[in-house]
């Protein structure tokens, strides 16, 4: 007779495979172009239902692959956001941004299609936000300061500029950071060094924000 723990076990595996496999595709393929039944095969679940019986739709999908992989994540970018408290305020930019992106850029390789599926997923106007929205405080919690902290460092832009740079921000840093990863030794850009290519993906994180904003006249 089967134990409640050891079903608990194998229902938790299976999920997890679940939502891995889901992760890969959407990362190969985009999301809207990968079918919860494509998703069950890939698996090599026999039950056809078995996405919806574990996660009740795409969105709950999508949302489960943030709470798998955002909790790691999460624990670095606040200790990197720590610098902000005894930080000159020129550096602040470099400190948000680099709290951004070093999380991401030193993920496990095993988890690296994390990285492209932000990328897809970013494609989509509001999706991740209406997900990000949807998460328990906790894992909320990176990204709810990285944005008060931008706020906070862009008081002086318009809200409206300072907003479209940090959607402009995240779908550059994903981009970058999705190509390097899933690019051979001999494609990656320039021959940069890892080290080399993350500070200049910082560097050019920080022009993206701090860049002159052109004030229109009714004229122009």
């Amino acid at each position: 007779m089967t134990s409640p723990l050891s079903t608990l076990s194998v229902r938790d595996r299976s999920r997890t495979h679940l939502l891995e496999t889901a992760e890969r595709l959407f990362a190969e393929h985009g999301i809207d172009a990968v079918s919860l039944r494509q998703v069950t095969a890939a698996a090599g679940h026999r039950n056809p239902a078995a996405v919806q019986y574990h996660f009740g739709s795409k969105d709950g999908l999508l949302r489960a692959i943030f709470e798998h992989r955002v909790p790691l994540l999460n624990r670095r970018r606040l200790e990197l956001l720590e610098q902000l408290t005894d930080a000159p305020a020129e550096q602040h930019l470099r400190i948000i941004v680099e709290a951004i992106i070093r999380p991401l850029a030193e993920i496990d390789p095993a988890q690296r299609s994390y990285v492209k599926f932000l990328a897809q997923l970013v494609t989509i106007p509001s999706r991740p936000e209406q997900i990000y929205a949807s998460l328990p405080g906790e894992l909320g919690l990176s990204g709810q300061r990285t944005r008060e902290a931008l706020k906070r460092a862009l008081r002086h832009v318009p809200e409206a500029v300072a907003e479209n740079r940090r959607v402009l921000l995240v779908a550059f840093v994903l981009t970058a950071l999705a190509g390097r990863l899933h690019s051979s030794h001999d494609e990656q850009q320039g021959g940069l060094s890892d080290d080399a290519f993350l500070d200049d993906v910082i560097d050019a994180g920080v022009g993206i924000l701090s860049a002159p904003h052109t004030v229109r006249t009714k004229e122009g």
